[in-house]
Formats: structure tokens, sequence, C-alpha cells
């Protein structure tokens, strides 16, 4: 199967997975009530762990995910990694973009849960799309050693920053998994954006190394997984079986898949660097 048209389902599944979402959690009585009473919850939390990702990400988020972007991009132009600096670009403020206008512009929550808690739409979070979109973005003009080093990295900050806006009472745990699922979305663009610089600029790409074939295997698992947890985490609210736990687990789960998912798409692409005779391997 040629790897654009496999990019471009799993954009497609995260559509699906974003649709689901805000179908179940903002427009049902039960997902509503269930999300609403689990970031209470966690609010309410005396849990160590949690009152410092709330410090975190009240005061960090914006800029850790500055210093993020600006580092990366700067790094990936000096090493003349123009394409990769474009795509990182164009996922951080394609994700920034689309939060905004699905927030403030196309949902309107409706108050299904007898006024409980009820404010307007928070969804997506625009400080949870922020801090994993820019750490996505880094990923994808990181050189691939770094990626490896930055990934752990990136994967702890990123679900910090995600449990800490919940645990600020910012927003509800939907918010952030729709977030994740819009960034997750955009990471499929930048990798498209990449590919197709690769065949305008008349590039072959050497043979791929092992890690990189590893990569291309496991990135679809991550990027699926990433839209599994978000509807698994839809079909306990929709169940009324919804528990604290298991929604921080699920949030926390869709955030790593999605940022995993990252590394292992800019990671499996073909090298800039061209080898006469080399063809690029579509598939």
């Amino acid at each position: 199967m040629n790897r654009n048209v496999r990019y471009l389902q799993l954009a497609g599944v995260q559509l699906v997975a974003i649709a689901v979402t805000i179908l179940v959690c903002v427009f049902t009585a039960t997902g509503q009530h269930a999300d609403q009473a689990a970031m209470v919850a966690t609010t309410a939390s005396t849990n160590p762990v949690l009152r410092l990702a709330q410090h975190a990400s009240a005061n960090y988020i914006l800029i850790v995910a500055a210093l993020t972007m600006i580092l990366s991009i700067v790094a990936a132009v000096v090493r003349r990694r123009y394409a990769e600096a474009v795509a990182a670009s164009v996922l951080f403020v394609g994700a920034s973009v689309v939060t905004q206008v699905l927030k403030n512009e196309v949902i309107a929550r409706p108050d299904l849960a007898s006024g409980w808690g009820a404010y307007g739409n928070s969804l997506p979070s625009g400080h949870a799309t922020i801090a994993i979109a820019a750490a996505c973005a880094a990923l994808f003009a990181s050189p691939t050693r770094m990626k490896w080093v930055l990934a752990p990295v990136l994967v702890v900050w990123t679900t910090v920053a995600g449990m800490g806006v919940i645990a600020a009472g910012w927003h509800r745990p939907s918010d952030v998994v729709t977030a994740s699922l819009v960034v997750g979305f955009w990471c499929t663009i930048a990798a498209l954006l990449v590919a197709a610089a690769r065949r305008r600029s008349g590039h072959t790409a050497p043979v791929l190394t092992a890690a990189q074939r590893r990569l291309r295997g496991v990135a679809p698992v991550l990027i699926v997984g990433a839209a599994i947890t978000a509807v698994a985490l839809c079909a306990s609210y929709a169940s009324g079986s919804g528990r604290t736990l298991a929604t921080a687990v699920l949030t926390a789960a869709t955030i790593s898949a999605t940022v995993l998912g990252a590394l292992a798409v800019s990671g499996g692409l073909p090298s800039a660097r061209s080898r006469a005779g080399s063809p690029m391997p579509n598939a």
C-alpha cells in the first residue's frame, strides 16, 4: 500500500475518534456528567503528583512550548532539515488553530447535566494542544538520535501538562483527550509534507535502517492506539462505569501514544540524503 494512503487512513482514524469523543462527551447527558465528575474529583484530589502537575501546567506550559518550538526549529534549520522545520511548524500551528476554531466557533455545548458545573464549551483544551503539539513538532524537527533522547522527557512533560490542566479545574478529561487527537491528526499531515518535499526535491532515499523499519511498523499501532484509548474513555462514560482512576489512565495513555506516535512517524521517514539509483520506497 502506498505510504501516503496509509498516512491519510491514520488521519481518518483520528478524525473518527475526535467525532466520537465530541458526540459522547459533549452531546450526551451521561458523557457530560461523567466528564464533569472526573474533573471535579481530580481537582479535589490531594495527590502530590497531581498538585505538582497542576503547578507545572499553570505556570510553565506556554514557556516550555515556546522554548521547545524555538530551539527545535532553529536546530532543524541550522542542520538544513528544512522540510522537517516546515512540517513541525505546520503541525504546531495547524493543531493550535483547529483547536481554537473547534472550541470557539464550531462546538456549542448544551446543558445536559442539569446545570451541574455547567459552563461554556472548553473542548479541545488549548493549553494541552500547545504542550502536546510542541512536543510532537520537536520530534519531527529533531535528528534521529536526538528523538530517542527527547521522547521519554516529552512523554512525561505532556502527560504532566495534560493532567495538570484537569487538576487545575481548567479542563475536563475529554478536552485533553480531544486535544491529543487533534495533534495526532496533524502529525500525519506533517509526515505527508515531509514525504512530498522529498519527492519534489528529486532526492532518493537510502535503504531504511532496521530502526526506521521498526518505527514504520509501530507507528500505525501507536496512532490507532491513541484513538482506541479515547474511544474507550467514551465507552466508559456512555456505560456509566467511568471511574476517576480509569479516566486518568486512559487520558494519560492517549497523550503518551500520540507523542510516541510522532516519534515513530517522524523516525520512520526516509532520510533527505540521496543515493543514486536507490528509489524512495512507497510502502
